[in-house]
Formats: C-alpha cells, structure tokens, sequence
C-alpha cells in the first residue's frame, strides 16, 4: 500500500524542494519579426504603406534613390563587383556574350521578334543603300562618337552587375540633320520619381550630385519614360529603365548573384587578410640578444647595423635583436604556429561556388579547374550553349525590345534608317573547331595552297612559277 507524505519539511523532500525552487520558469524569448535575416542584410526601398513622405528614404520627399539618399546598396554592390575576381570575370564574360557578334537587319512586316537567329538570317534585307544607312547609324550613336556596341556593352554590364540599366534618348541636331541620340546613363547619377495615385513610373531623375541636394529640384533633369519625350534643358529627351525583377520592389531590381554577395566580399577579405598578415606578422627566424654596459646611443647604433645587415629586399627572414644590461630583462618570444591554411582554401572555394552559382554560370567557364575533367572544347562548348540559352538570350531579347529596337524606329521615323527594319543580335561562338578539323578532308589542295598564301595548281599540278620556269627551260634546248 502507498501511503501519501504530506510533510513539506521531511528530508526526504528537501532535494525534491530545492530542485524546483532553483527554476522558476522558462522560455525561449525572441523579438517578433518576418524573418531571422539580420536587418542589415535586409534591403528595403520606399513603400508609402510603410513610411511616411518625408522618410529619410526619399530625396526631397519625391526622388527614390538606390535605396536609400545616399544610395548605400548601389555603393555596396560597386565594391562587390571591383573586389570579387570571380564576380568580375563572369560579369566581363555576360556582358561579351550578349554583344554577340554584331547586328543583324531584318524585316518586321515578315519576321516575328521572336523567330530564331538562324531562320532571321535566310531573310536578311540586303540593300546595298539601306544596309549603308544602318551602318552608319548603328557605328555612331551621339556626340561622343560611341558606336552601338559601346553604348549596349554599359548598358548589359549594369544590368548584371546592379539588376539596372538606363539608357537616355535625345533629339537633337548631328551633322545638319536631325536624330535621336542614344546615351548610357551611370546609375549613381539616378533617382526615380516617386509615383502617384495612378501607381505607374512617370520621371526618371538625372543629377550629377545627389548627396548635395538640399530641397530644390535646380540641379535635376526630369525626363519622362519613354515613349514620352519632353523638352528637358533645351532638348527632346526620354529615358528607358530595364531592372531585373525581384519581389517586394518596385522601383529598383536586384541582379541575380544579390544573394551571394556576402560571399563577394568573403572574396575579397582572404586576400586582404593575407596581406595585411605579411605586413604585419611577427614570426622571427632567430633571436639575438647582447648583454654588456653600453649607452643608449650606443644599444641604438648597435641595432641599426643588425638592421641594416640581416633585413631589407634581400633578407627574407626576420630577426629579433635586443641590447639587455641584465638576462632578466630578455625577451621571451613564443611562436604560434598558424594551422588554418587548410580552412582558408575551403573557404575559398565555397565563396567561388557559391558566386558561380547565383550568377548562373559554370565553374569550367569561370576559369577553376576541376577534378575529373579535362575542360576539353567540347565541354566548354556545351556549358556555353547552357548558359546563353538559359541566362543570355532572354536579357539580349529584353535590351532588344526595349532599347535597340526603339532606338532604330525613332530614328527611322526621321529618315536616318529604312522604315520596317529591326535589329538582332548574332550569336558568338568563342570556342572554334577548326583545330579538330582534318584539313585535306574538307579543302581542296588550292584552297590549302591559298590559305598557306601559294598560287593554286594548274591541271599537271605545277604552280604558275614552275610552269614559267618549265617553260623557259624548253626553250633553251629548242633548236633555232
């Protein structure tokens, strides 16, 4: 039978007593918020459902930078892009990619936009003078004498570097005649009019100094969003905005590696760790100490000639040299031996990744060997044809639609290009299999002897100086 103890102060319960007095409570207290993200990390642009007009997120109350007044993301990403060798490379390679190689001219009235390349190249207009008209235009497109190509290459390279590309269009007078003018424009120079109740993006804000405004609009260029154009300082002028989509922002849009670019900077800090430990480490090769009576001048000129003869350019190795008056006062020097080697290289090779992958690109094609692959051309070629398919392409047909094509209508319209004409762009192939080609297979032996600069071969296989020489020979034995 249990029987029930009911006095609180038996031994027996004292432990049990003590083990409940000791916790009163618990409980795991965590302050409310959407995410576990560090707010730091968070980016956030003006919302008017969050802050109020006059938010520090605003320039005088209208104007939304990138994302804030001072633009601290678009500076970040700057620093990202020109530390990160990684990030740089494929950035460098994206940009050649989408330039392709050159402008193809076709008819709009016959061929959809979105037709293939190869299908738009069996329906080229050739024109002798219309082709000459459009090289002309596409080989100088303002008044600083930048061909097309220029211009797109800024263009593409904002786009993947900060998720945003503007480009300026201005009607104005080149040569005695009238046309629109194409200029790229830096996106630190950039703010966008905050929009009203009709929720669409109306003015893009062009300063050269938006960190020194002070309330008064004196020093900013309201241009309107193309297709608008509006005199603006004397000018004609519209802008075009393409921004890479990212949820929860509407005025601005991220670029696709945002998600690594703590990994950008991880980049960038294990150089910076091993230099700074170059020049600072202490890891003496060897300590010398003199005792003696000698003055301070004395113990200083000594140090300076041990200077002098076992350090500079020349001596790697460090010595510690001391002038004691007593062996207590020796140094005690203790070595530490740096073992994190081994965890730098991983981590390394993590940020790589990690960078490779949020841009959509390949390990082989950023220039990392790796283990089990040869990084043959057929490999390569393949992982190219992968990622123009699937990164390239679209944004090309993007900048296409949106700001090359536009570009050649207005400019149409004023007599500098043919009416129904577009622009593709062809698609490059940087790896060539010409080297895996067997050349007596496909060429003839004058069009070998052509390549290789001889004359071709005449019906008896002799060149035109043998034949000459055979010639002359002949008849020098002839009879008179």
């Amino acid at each position: 039978m249990t029987t029930k103890n009911t006095n609180r102060g038996n031994k027996s319960n004292i432990g049990t007593s003590k083990e409940k007095s000791s916790l009163l409570a618990s409980a795991i207290i965590q302050s409310p918020r959407d995410t576990d993200i560090l707010e730091e990390d968070l980016a956030n642009e003006f919302n008017p459902d969050r802050y109020d007009t006059d938010s520090n997120l605003l320039v005088n109350e209208k104007w939304v930078r990138f994302f804030n007044k001072e633009s601290s993301t678009l500076k970040g990403l700057m620093a990202n892009v020109n530390n990160s060798t990684t990030l740089r490379n494929i950035l460098n390679q994206k940009t050649t990619l989408s330039l392709g190689d050159g402008f193809i001219p076709y008819k709009s009235t016959s061929v959809p936009i979105l037709q293939t390349v190869k299908k738009l190249i069996e329906k080229l207009f050739a024109v002798d003078g219309d082709i000459e008209q459009l090289n002309e235009l596409v080989g100088n497109v303002n008044l600083n004498n930048e061909t097309l190509e220029e211009v797109m290459s800024k263009l593409f390279f904002d786009y993947y570097a900060f998720g945003n590309a503007i480009v300026e269009f201005i009607k104005g007078k080149k040569g005695g005649k009238d046309v629109t003018m194409m200029y790229h424009v830096p996106l630190h120079k950039v703010a966008i009019k905050k929009v009203d109740e009709s929720n669409i993006i109306k003015y893009i804000g062009i300063s050269n100094d938006w960190d020194t405004q002070t309330g008064s609009d004196t020093d900013i260029l309201q241009v309107p969003i193309y297709p608008n154009f509006e005199n603006v300082n004397g000018a004609k002028r519209s802008c075009v905005h393409i921004k890479c989509y990212s949820p929860g922002f509407f005025y601005w849009g991220l670029p696709s590696y945002y998600a690594a670019r703590l990994w950008t900077e991880i980049e960038y800090r294990i150089p910076k760790y091993n230099i700074s430990k170059f020049k600072n480490s202490f890891t003496p090769s060897a300590i010398v100490q003199f005792y003696g009576q000698m003055s301070q001048e004395e113990a200083s000129d000594l140090i300076q000639n041990v200077q002098d003869t076992f350090t500079d350019t020349d001596n790697n190795s460090k010595i510690c040299a001391q002038v004691l008056s007593d062996e207590k006062y020796k140094m005690q020097v203790q070595v530490l031996e740096d073992k994190s080697e081994g965890n730098w290289l991983t981590l390394a090779d993590l940020a790589s990744q990690a960078i490779i992958t949020s841009c959509q690109w390949t390990k082989g094609l950023s220039g990392y060997a790796q283990a089990g692959k040869l990084g043959t051309n057929q490999q390569t070629k393949e992982e190219l044809e992968y990622v123009v398919n699937t990164g390239i392409k679209p944004v090309r047909r993007k900048f296409l639609q949106s700001i090359i094509n536009p570009f050649v209508k207005e400019n149409a319209e004023q007599g500098n290009a043919p009416k129904d004409i577009k622009l593709d762009i062809a698609n490059m192939n940087p790896i060539s299999l010409a080297g895996s080609l067997v050349a007596s297979q496909i060429l003839t032996t004058d069009e070998q002897r052509k390549i290789l600069g001889y004359e071709a071969m005449d019906e008896n296989g002799r060149n035109e100086l043998l034949k000459n020489q055979q010639d002359v020979n002949s008849n020098n034995i002839n009879p008179a």
